[in-house]
């Protein structure tokens, strides 16, 4: 014979039961990686053949073809940003993939996709045992110094957050956009970013291989604040010597570039306040 309990419970169950599928269809779920919903591609096909992983540190949509991601989004804070000269720097595939079924970043180093990272000489992101120089390098779209001083800091490791990026522009105007970026939010900046790679239109995101001919054309970072955004375009060919604040871009330019729509539920505008925090208004 059921007890009172039981009897409640049985009931609770067939009342959750009619209840959530409903309402879990009508929910968004923001995440607080992205400036309330996270990137959407503007096509669908492109949509049918993408995933999005949320660590503590970072959300990315990855492409199930490359198996990298299109885009990475995440918060800066002050406490959070430390010193990473030490933390080792070895690539390692990303745990939630298999929930998508992307095995090919599992598989990118046995196919001859070299995922070792420059020596720690002369290297501004150099850490503990990390691998020597190879000819084609790689780069965490959320900076290890970002989170240095977070337990988490071992998820930037993570397959999800590399792209193919050439030296010079690495350790050039993308490393000290990331330096100003981190001296900001030690300020007390609250401050967003998404950045990713950008494709010619015969390179397009849904790329099935990764030889020389699919590394990305450029690469875009768009910080948000509190006053607005401030949107830069990479090339990549840039010199280490180029200003990052040289680099400015329209946010249409690179949604157009990206087939992605990075902020789809808010309308956001250029910020002169936020360039000149980083340094680019006179």
């Amino acid at each position: 014979m059921r007890t009172f309990i039981q009897e409640y419970l049985a009931q609770l169950i067939l009342l959750l039961s009619m209840i959530l599928p409903m309402s879990t269809q009508a929910q968004n779920i923001a995440i607080s990686h992205c400036q309330g919903k996270c990137p959407q591609y503007e096509s669908n096909l492109a949509a049918t053949r993408g995933n999005i992983v949320v660590h503590n540190l970072y959300a990315a949509g990855l492409n199930n073809d490359t198996g990298l991601p299109d885009w990475v989004a995440y918060r800066l804070t002050k406490d959070a940003i430390g010193v990473a000269s030490l933390l080792p720097r070895f690539w390692q595939p990303d745990d939630l993939q298999k929930f998508y079924g992307i095995d090919e970043l599992a598989e990118l180093e046995a196919d001859g996709f070299s995922l070792a990272e420059i020596s720690t000489a002369a290297n501004p992101y150099g850490g503990f045992n990390e691998p020597a120089s190879v000819k084609k390098e790689r780069a965490r779209l959320a900076p290890m110094t970002s989170f240095a001083n977070t337990p988490y800091w071992l998820e930037l490791n993570n397959l999800s957050n590399m792209v193919p990026m050439p030296a010079p522009l690495r350790r050039g105007a993308w490393l000290r956009l990331e330096q100003t970026l981190n001296q900001l939010a030690v300020s007390g900046k609250a401050l967003r970013v998404i950045s990713g790679p950008l494709f010619l239109i015969n390179q397009p995101l849904n790329t099935a291989s990764m030889g020389a001919d699919s590394d990305p054309a450029a690469y875009f970072k768009v910080v948000v604040g509190s006053s607005g955004i401030a949107a830069f375009v990479f090339p990549k060919d840039l010199t280490q010597q180029e200003r990052y604040c040289d680099l400015q871009g329209k946010l249409e330019q690179i949604e157009l570039m990206s087939g992605i729509h990075l902020f789809p539920e808010v309308q956001l505008s250029e910020s002169a306040q936020l360039l000149t925090e980083l340094g680019c208004m006179p």
